[in-house]
């Protein structure tokens, strides 16, 4: 267990140092791990190239299920804690918009409301029926949801991103050809993919390669370890794009989109209180003065 857990957190942070940091352990302890287990399955599952944690395919195919299966842990760890709790905020959310924008973020909302317990779960798929068991909900869509009470939070355009390790020939002027050869990271679920071809006058193209990652967080690591090209939220890669981890090929050509905060038809207390010091939140990020 601690193996798989060493692999998870370095496989979803990038880097052997900041799972040590989230683990409470030193990195010779997380490497220690990831090499105990890579003799276990017999199989090489990150490589490091200049300090940074890269997923060779073997990883790529193990971390998907090791993320959802913790993810399952923590939650009903959580349920058992909070269960006695009248208090307790149920939040889904689209993964990459909780790890890159709420989370860092969460901390203020406890020190505004310490009588509300905060359990997160990630939203892989669609929901149909908002509030049957959760308190609130943040979704990607193109244009707003119907019949649901939905709150805008920030527009979120999808562009390609790719490693520049990756070595691709784009070329605008050789759209969508250029994708002939490369591997596409995608979602199962939700084929935004098509969305995009749509947007650039191809609707028929069919990519040749393609993986399946429906967590926005894992995808990116993966793109960023030079395996495919993402699909992803441009105004959240700004460190990726500055540390040239990343780079955006086509930003002429990017697939409009918004995130929005989808509440019950009559949403309790605490929801409004977390949808108030969201939009506060929001606020306060696109005004820092």
């Amino acid at each position: 267990m601690n193996a798989l857990r060493s692999f998870e957190t370095t496989a979803r942070l990038g880097s052997v140092t900041r799972a040590a940091n989230e683990l409470c352990v030193t990195p010779s302890a997380v490497s220690h791990q990831i090499r105990r287990l890579e003799e276990f399955v017999g199989h090489p599952l990150i490589e490091f190239s200049e300090g940074k944690a890269q997923l060779t395919e073997w990883g790529n195919i193990l971390v998907p299920g090791l993320t959802d299966g913790f993810l399952r842990i923590r939650e009903a760890v959580n349920l058992l804690k909070d269960r006695n709790s009248l208090s307790t905020l149920t939040i889904v959310s689209r993964p990459f918009f909780a790890s890159k924008w709420l989370s860092p973020r969460l901390d203020r909302f406890w020190e505004a409301h310490p009588d509300i317990a905060l359990r997160m779960r990630y939203m892989l798929e669609k929901s149909e029926n908002y509030g049957d068991d959760a308190d609130a909900f943040i979704e990607w869509h193109r244009n707003a949801p119907e019949n649901a009470n939905a709150i805008h939070l920030m527009p979120a355009a999808l562009t390609p991103v790719c490693s520049p390790s990756l070595g691709w020939d784009y070329d605008p002027q050789n759209l969508p050809d250029c994708f002939n050869g490369q591997v596409l990271l995608r979602e199962a679920q939700r084929d935004y993919w098509r969305d995009w071809f749509i947007q650039i006058g191809s609707p028929d193209f069919k990519p040749e390669r393609t993986i399946f990652l429906d967590d926005g967080s894992i995808r990116l690591q993966s793109c960023i370890s030079g395996k495919g090209i993402d699909l992803s939220v441009a105004d959240f890669l700004g460190r990726e794009f500055a540390d040239k981890l990343l780079v955006e090929p086509f930003p002429n050509h990017r697939l409009h989109g918004h995130y929005y905060l989808i509440l019950p038809k009559f949403p309790s207390p605490k929801a409004v209180a977390f949808k108030d010091w969201l939009l506060d939140e929001i606020s306060r990020s696109h005004n820092p003065l």
